[in-house]
């Protein structure tokens, strides 16, 4: 339990050793931090801009150590480099400071291994490991080590339906040729981003659209992202195409069939000049209009065009079919179409 307590001597140590650039990324180092608290004051910051883990090294001096880290809409991202040292995440504390969270550690200079409690992995340069944050492990770094480590909260997943993805260990490259090094090249690229937000920049704007953008990486790397927003935008038509008569039909439930967040589908069809609601009421009066005006639907009523086409009350369906074509159902049923 003492590596959970705060220390007065430990967090005038951190304080002191922590840096703010214009961007708001902020730097810690602990050259100048008193050897003797090194490993607590390491810890100590891991557990704010991280998770809660155990630090020690196998040198007298401690962890010697530099770590710039940024947390975003609850996503921290961390470049570390530093001496050789371990990090551990023990059974106590992944019952205690839960996060749950996807972890990446991209090995960017030196070596790695992860152990999990069967057999230790190893995780070379240009190498990185994907894996859950509250699974205890122990990770090693070689003398020179230099890694980028990313948290992505799952209720973040949860978005894409993804939230129960990787929950076992995973060692893929990020440095060679093939589409899966691509993909956690681009993954990577996305990350630091986060370390050059635009000085002046609503804060909350490139909060988002991080998020996005690391989302829509993650999709990539599991293989289920689109070529474009125009293949999104294809796939949510016909859906509504397909289920115009469900009632349940909604932004809500298109982005759940699409693994998308709703805010990056309402992005999608802003980019075409429209909303999901708006696309999906023109839908529905378009098929009401070829029920009234075809063979087709001659043996329905007004009303019950209505219902096949997914408007659940008479009045509304003549008010909106109205306000769109500038008559009444009955009206164009006679043939009394403008123009």
């Amino acid at each position: 339990m003492s590596h959970f307590l705060r220390h007065p001597r430990v967090d005038s140590q951190l304080d002191a050793a922590v840096k703010r650039d214009a961007h708001g990324v902020e730097t810690i180092s602990t050259v100048d931090v008193e050897p003797t608290l090194r490993n607590a004051v390491w810890e100590a910051r891991n557990r704010s801009h991280l998770l809660g883990l155990k630090a020690s090294s196998p040198q007298q001096t401690g962890v010697v150590g530099t770590m710039r880290s940024a947390v975003i809409n609850g996503m921290s991202v961390a470049d570390i480099t530093g001496n050789a040292h371990t990090v551990e995440r023990t059974p106590e504390m992944a019952q205690q400071l839960r996060i749950d969270s996807l972890m990446f550690t991209f090995v960017l200079a030196g070596e790695s291994f992860h152990f999990n409690g069967t057999s230790p992995v190893l995780v070379k340069q240009g190498e990185v490991a994907i894996y859950d944050s509250d699974t205890p492990f122990l990770l090693g770094f070689s003398e020179g080590m230099h890694a980028i480590v990313a948290s992505v909260p799952r209720y973040h997943l949860a978005d894409i339906g993804m939230q129960d993805a990787f929950r076992n260990l995973k060692v893929m490259q990020h440095n060679g040729n093939g589409v899966d090094s691509e993909s956690t090249r681009h993954l990577l690229n996305v990350l630091t981003d986060a370390f050059e937000a635009p000085v002046g920049v609503n804060p909350h704007e490139f909060g988002e659209t991080f998020v996005e953008a690391t989302l829509q990486a993650l999709r990539r790397l599991s293989g289920q992202a689109k070529d474009s927003t125009k293949d999104y935008f294809t796939e949510a038509m016909a859906l509504i195409q397909r289920h115009l008569v469900d009632p349940d039909l909604s932004v809500d439930s298109i982005a759940r069939a699409l693994s998308l967040s709703q805010r990056h589908l309402s992005r999608i069809f802003s980019s075409h000049g429209t909303t999901v609601a708006q696309a999906i009421l023109q839908v529905r009066l378009e098929h009401a209009l070829t029920l009234l005006t075809t063979p087709e639907g001659a043996h329905l009523t007004a009303a019950q065009v209505g219902q096949r086409s997914g408007f659940g009350s008479a009045s509304h369906f003549s008010r909106v079919f109205r306000n769109q074509f500038g008559m009444s159902p009955t009206e164009a049923r006679r043939g009394q179409l403008p123009g």
